[in-house]
C-alpha cells in the first residue's frame, strides 16, 4: 500500500493517454478530480491522508481521445507550507508546525492574540463542484476555492467565515457535498458558532444574467433558509439529503468540542482530536419542510456514523426514503492514518475495520405518512455491504431511483479496489475489478436521449501500483463492462471526489476576465 500514499508529482502540462478500446463519440468534456497528494513539506509530515495538499487533476475527452494533466492547488496553506518548510496550519489529523523563527516567548503570546488564535487552513483536498456557472475545490471547511477548469490555476478563494454576514454567529464549516438543482440554485449544510451553535441549511441564487457570471462573487446573495439545534454540541457531517420538498440531516454522535477547537495552537493538536465518538448516544435524523424552513420530523436511531447520503426521495406511502453508506462508528477516521496505510498489506488494510454497508430508512412524514413502525428507534434495510463514494444518475437526485455506483474492497481486509453497480431493487451487485489497481469514484455520465436510468458510461481515474500504469476508466454503465481505457504516462494518486464538466472546450472560447474577489 506504500506506493498508492506517496506525494504524487504534477503534471502541467498535458500529455496524450492511449487509449485502447472505443470511447463512445458523445461523450465530451472534462473530468476533474481532488486528490490529498502532498504529504510532507521540508523535514515535516503529515500523518492522515485527509491532510495532504489538494492536486487537481483533469482527465479531457474529445472525439474520442483523452489528454491528461495535473497540478497543485495554490492555496495559503501549499505556498507558505513550501515556502518555509513546515506544516503552517493544522489539518485534519496533523497538527501545526510551530514557527521556528519565533522565540519562545513570541510563540506563546501569539496564541492569545485574537487574529492569531484560530487560523483555519484553506487546503481543499476533497471534490469539486459547481456554483454561479464557476467551479470550485472544496472540502470540510469554510473554504472554496474557484479554479480555472482549463489551466487549472487558483483563481479566488470564497470563504464561509466572512462572506456570509449573519447576526451574532459566524458560518465556520460547509459540508464537502452540496446539492446543485436545474434550476442553478445550490444547497449547502454549514454550522455556526455563536451564543446557539446551529447547523444551517444556506441556500446559494444562481447568477440572474450570463453576464454577470464574472462579476458577482461566488457566495453574494447566499441566505439561511433552515436552522437546525444539535441535540447537544455540533457533529462532524459530509453530506446531507434532498427531496422536492424536504431536507435530510443526520446528527451522528461524532461531536466536535468548540472549546478544544480553540485551543488547538496551544495544544499543538488537530482536528481529530477534538472530535469524539459517544456510543451511548443515539444518531439523530432531522426533516426539514423546504416550503417553511421547519424542522417537522426528529426521528431517532441506532448509532452509526455515515460520510455519504446516497440519495433520498419521497415514496407513495407518505415516507422520505433516505439511502446512506453507513458504518458501526467513527473508528473508520483511523484507517486512513498514512503510516496505518502505508505499512498495511494489500490484502489486509481493511481488516479490522467494518466495511460500509448501504443502508435505507423510512422516515414518516407528520400527517402524511400510512402507517410508522412501532419501535421507538428507526429501523432500516440493508440494501448492499461493501460499497462507499456512491454516485448516482444525478438526474435522480430527490427521485426515486434504482442504481448506485461506488467502489469497494475486493475481498474483505482490501482497500478500495473495485467499482460496483448496486441495483436496490434486486440487490443484485455487478463489479469491476483488476489487480493491483485502485479505481476512484466512480461518475455517471448520461447518454443523451436517454430514456433508461442506466443508459450511459461510468468513468473513473484507476491507480495502477506494482509497476502498472495509470488509467481513465470507461465503463458501460447498463452492464458494467469495460468499453475502454486511456492509459496516461504520469502518476496518479488516489483521490477522493471529482466532477464531470461536459463540453468544457466550447465553454472556453471567450476569454475570462479577472475574478474581483480574494
Amino acid at each position: 500500500m506504500d506506493e498508492l500514499f506517496q506525494t504524487a508529482p504534477e503534471t502541467p502540462e498535458r500529455v496524450p493517454a492511449d487509449v485502447q478500446g472505443t470511447i463512445p463519440d458523445w461523450i465530451n468534456g472534462t473530468l476533474l478530480r481532488n486528490a490529498p497528494a502532498k504529504f510532507e513539506f521540508g523535514q515535516h509530515a503529515y500523518k492522515h491522508w485527509f491532510d495532504g495538499q489538494a492536486l487537481l487533476h483533469s482527465f479531457t475527452i474529445e472525439k474520442g481521445e483523452v489528454s491528461y494533466h495535473s497540478k497543485y492547488l495554490e492555496t495559503k496553506a501549499f505556498t507558505r507550507g513550501n515556502e518555509q518548510k513546515r506544516i503552517v496550519y493544522a489539518e485534519f489529523g496533523t497538527a501545526e508546525v510551530p514557527d521556528p523563527c519565533k522565540n519562545i516567548f513570541a510563540r506563546f503570546f501569539s496564541y492569545f492574540w485574537p487574529s492569531k488564535l484560530f487560523k483555519r487552513s484553506d487546503n481543499t483536498s476533497v471534490s469539486v463542484f459547481s456554483m454561479k456557472g464557476k467551479i470550485f475545490a472544496n472540502g470540510d471547511s469554510p473554504f472554496m476555492n474557484e479554479i480555472d477548469p482549463d489551466t487549472l490555476q487558483v483563481l479566488g478563494v470564497a470563504n464561509t467565515t466572512t462572506d456570509i454576514v449573519i447576526e451574532s454567529a459566524r458560518l465556520v464549516y460547509a459540508c464537502a457535498h452540496p446539492h446543485e438543482e436545474t434550476d442553478g440554485n445550490i444547497y449547502h449544510m454549514m454550522t455556526s458558532v455563536g451564543l446557539q451553535p446551529c447547523y444551517n441549511i444556506v441556500q446559494v441564487p444562481p447568477t440572474e444574467q450570463a453576464n454577470q457570471i464574472e462579476t458577482e462573487t461566488p457566495l453574494e446573495g447566499a441566505k439561511i433558509i433552515a436552522t437546525i439545534k444539535p441535540h447537544k454540541s455540533t457533529t462532524y457531517h459530509h453530506s446531507f439529503g434532498i427531496t422536492p420538498n424536504y431536507f435530510i440531516f443526520v446528527e451522528n454522535p461524532f461531536s466536535i468540542s468548540t472549546y478544544e477547537v480553540l485551543r488547538m495552537r496551544f495544544d499543538q493538536s488537530c482536528f481529530h482530536n477534538c472530535m469524539h465518538w459517544d456510543p451511548s448516544e443515539l444518531s439523530r435524523f432531522y426533516l426539514v419542510e423546504r416550503k417553511s424552513g421547519e424542522c417537522v420530523g426528529s426521528y431517532e436511531a441506532y448509532s452509526f456514523f455515515s460520510f455519504h447520503h446516497v440519495n433520498a426521495y419521497e415514496d407513495n406511502d407518505g415516507q422520505v426514503v433516505a439511502d446512506l453508506c453507513c458504518y458501526p462508528d467513527a473508528s473508520i477516521m483511523d484507517l486512513f492514518y498514512l503510516h496505518h496505510l502505508r505499512n498495511s498489506k494489500i490484502d489486509k488494510v481493511t481488516e479490522n475495520f467494518a466495511n460500509a454497508e448501504v443502508r435505507r430508512y423510512r422516515l414518516p412524514i407528520p400527517g402524511k405518512a400510512v402507517s410508522r413502525s412501532h419501535s421507538p428507534r428507526l429501523p432500516y434495510e440493508i440494501l448492499g455491504s461493501d460499497l462507499e463514494m456512491p454516485g448516482i444518475n444525478y438526474r435522480f437526485n430527490g427521485q426515486q431511483y434504482r442504481y448506485i455506483y461506488g467502489t469497494g474492497p475486493y475481498e474483505h481486509g482490501h482497500f478500495l479496489d473495485q467499482l460496483a453497480k448496486l441495483d436496490t431493487v434486486s440487490k443484485v451487485k455487478k463489479t469491476w475489478y483488476e489487480p493491483g489497481c485502485f479505481p476512484s469514484e466512480p461518475v455517471f455520465i448520461e447518454r443523451p436521449g436517454a430514456k433508461d436510468e442506466d443508459d450511459g458510461v461510468v468513468l473513473s481515474g484507476v491507480v495502477g501500483t506494482g509497476g502498472q500504469r495509470s488509467f481513465l476508466l470507461v465503463l458501460d454503465a447498463a452492464n458494467f463492462t469495460e468499453l475502454a481505457r486511456a492509459i496516461i504516462p504520469s502518476h496518479l494518486p488516489q483521490s477522493s471526489h471529482g466532477c464531470f464538466i461536459p463540453n468544457l472546450s466550447s465553454r472556453l472560447q471567450a476569454k475570462k476576465p479577472e475574478p474581483n474577489y480574494k
